[in-house]
């Protein structure tokens, strides 16, 4: 009997889950016959399938011993390599293939996701393109070929390529969660929750479904059936420390401190928790008002795919500086923005004492808040974003560059350190002609209201319909619209033809903020989502009720252990606990009072 003849009944037992059976037989016949490489290949591709690695290696480099140029031994040694992550050692083996046999399509394909997973995207993307069609019903190739294109933002042309997969293979769990996870992306929950909940269904145990579920779960606020997913997920990945500090932020959206904490003091022993995951835990520690422990994680913000993205690649975010006490006397200073509108009237709040502490500074901000700015802050310091921060050349006139995030490690480090007074000023002679205005000339109350954030990350889930705010209508209220961006198809809805809104038609509520702030002004109140004129409106001073998710802790300033913002002294804030309409019956009794 021929070596095949005696190695096909062992093959056969093994696939049918015989493997006890199986790797007594190969192991027999090695030891009767310790010449024969096919039998100990054999042992070695068993060994690899069951995750013996060490045992499958130790094989493997026998076998190389005695055939150095054998593509079969090195393509499974590779493979070994991979699973065991060290991708050095398979890029080495895999070159060398290629240097054998410079065609061969698994090492191409396998190449291209070692270069994936170090992050040379582009090398990895143009090795796919060469090779994609070769096999073009490859599910592993056009998932890693998916994945390129996302690092790539082609977002679109990602998943159709994940789709494709699922239409080879309905069965394959990666291009499930990938497809799942890029409408999580997107912010639509319900067609990523369509996946992920087709990946669970097809294996139960899955690491990778149970985070993106438990993802879904916390965001959508349903953070105890979250921690159960995540703590499956651990069971499979008990090294992981993103689901330690998964779990962590959860119990910090459910007011456990005491089990975040644990979990969180668990992921950081851990040098590789995620940016995005230490500036979480930041949000945990400014919710406690621990804000010595807060700002320095707040850092962390800057190495966030988010972050990087708002700036221009020649710029390098490293050089930027955190400023401690002293750090700023005698120096030359530029202020950067931060990323949107919002977190820039925010930060504003410091200025006047960085100002006061050094004048030698350039501020660069959206162009839209320069006047505004000057006014407020009685100085010309200010100029228009990427003024200085667009020209190497210009930058090196600077001593120090600063985010205006970072600003809080200098001025905001207790409750008593956060401004107890209005700091943006509106254009007096342009809000008193306003008030001339036919709209303000009755007795009613004088309501404004803006229920969208239309260019946040995560603008869907803060936004509310214009229908929502319909429990608020009385006759002794007129209700003044402060949505910007193209509201009038919302607003000549069936469902909205009831409620009486004024639009000052004359006003762009997005470009035009000294306009905007004039309204502002002649308000009674103002009821609102969080989005940029809520910062705008709560730095005037304008009584603001703001309405935002239970899931505040995205939203660091409006987080906090008290229902209250240190941030802004007169906004009043409602999360949306158990429904949206019994929060606009809380409101409602508020205006009631006014």
């Amino acid at each position: 009997m021929n070596s095949q003849d005696k190695i096909k009944p062992i093959i056969k037992d093994f696939n049918e889950g015989k493997t006890a059976d199986a790797f007594f037989q190969i192991t027999d016949l090695i030891k009767n016959n310790p010449e024969n490489l096919e039998y100990l290949f054999l042992y070695a591709k068993m060994c690899n399938q069951v995750n013996k690695l060490d045992e499958s290696e130790k094989a493997l480099l026998y076998l190389i011993s005695k055939k150095h140029n054998s593509v079969d031994y090195l393509h499974n040694l590779y493979s070994i390599y991979i699973k065991k992550n060290n991708l050095e050692k398979s890029e080495v083996i895999i070159k060398k293939i290629l240097e054998i046999e410079n065609n061969h399509y698994e090492a191409q394909r396998d190449l291209a996701y070692i270069k994936y997973q170090k992050n040379d995207v582009d090398k990895a993307k143009s090795i796919l393109e060469k090779i994609i069609n070769q096999k073009s019903k490859d599910p592993f190739a056009l998932n890693i070929y998916g994945l390129v294109l996302l690092k790539k933002d082609l977002t679109d042309e990602a998943k159709n390529f994940f789709k494709r997969v699922i239409e080879i293979d309905p069965n394959y769990i990666d291009s499930l969660n990938n497809l799942g996870k890029t409408y999580f992306d997107l912010e639509d929950l319900d067609r990523a929750f369509i996946y992920f909940r087709k990946a669970y269904k097809i294996n139960k145990q899955f690491s990778k479904t149970l985070i993106n579920l438990g993802n879904f779960l916390s965001l959508k606020d349903k953070n105890i059936f979250a921690i159960k997913a995540y703590k499956k997920a651990l069971l499979g990945e008990p090294k992981n420390i993103e689901i330690y500090a998964n779990i962590a932020l959860s119990y910090a959206r459910e007011k456990n401190f005491k089990e975040s904490k644990k979990y969180y003091d668990i992921a950081l022993e851990n040098n590789n928790l995620s940016p995005s995951l230490k500036l979480s835990l930041s949000y945990l520690y400014l919710y406690k008002n621990q804000f010595d422990k807060a700002w320095k994680l707040f850092e962390t913000r800057k190495e966030t795919s988010k972050f990087l993205k708002s700036y221009n690649n020649e710029f390098d975010i490293e050089k930027t500086s955190i400023p401690e006490r002293g750090s700023l006397d005698n120096k030359k200073i530029l202020v950067l923005r931060e990323q949107g509108v919002g977190e820039e009237v925010l930060f504003s709040s410091m200025y006047e004492e960085l100002i006061g502490l050094n004048k030698n500074v350039k501020i660069e901000t959206d162009k839209r808040l320069i006047t505004i700015f000057e006014r407020s802050f009685k100085s010309n310091i200010f100029v228009p974003n990427g003024y200085y921060s667009s020209n190497k050349k210009s930058l090196e006139n600077f001593d120090e560059i600063i985010f205006a995030g970072s600003l809080c490690n200098l001025f905001r480090n207790s409750k008593s350190d956060f401004p107890h007074k209005p700091f943006l000023i509106d254009n007096l002679n342009k809000t008193k002609k306003l008030k001339d205005h036919q709209i303000f000339q009755n007795k009613n109350l004088k309501i404004g209201i803006s229920w969208k954030s239309v260019v946040s990350v995560y603008g869907r889930l803060k936004s509310l319909n214009l229908s929502d705010f319909k429990t608020l209508i009385k006759n002794n209220r007129t209700f003044i619209n402060l949505q910007y961006g193209d509201v009038k198809e919302e607003i000549a809805k069936k469902e909205n033809q009831s409620f009486e809104l004024y639009s000052f038609e004359t006003v762009d509520l997005f470009n035009d903020f000294e306009g905007l702030m004039s309204i502002l002004k002649n308000l009674d109140v103002f009821v609102t989502v969080s989005n940029s004129t809520a910062h705008i409106a709560a730095a005037m001073g304008i009584k603001t009720i703001l309405i935002c998710p239970k899931k505040s802790s995205t939203y660091f300033y409006w987080s906090n252990e008290s229902n209250e913002t240190p941030w802004y002294q007169n906004v009043e804030i409602f999360q949306i606990e158990t429904s949206i309409e019994k929060t606009l019956e809380r409101v409602n009794g508020v205006l009631e009072k006014l």
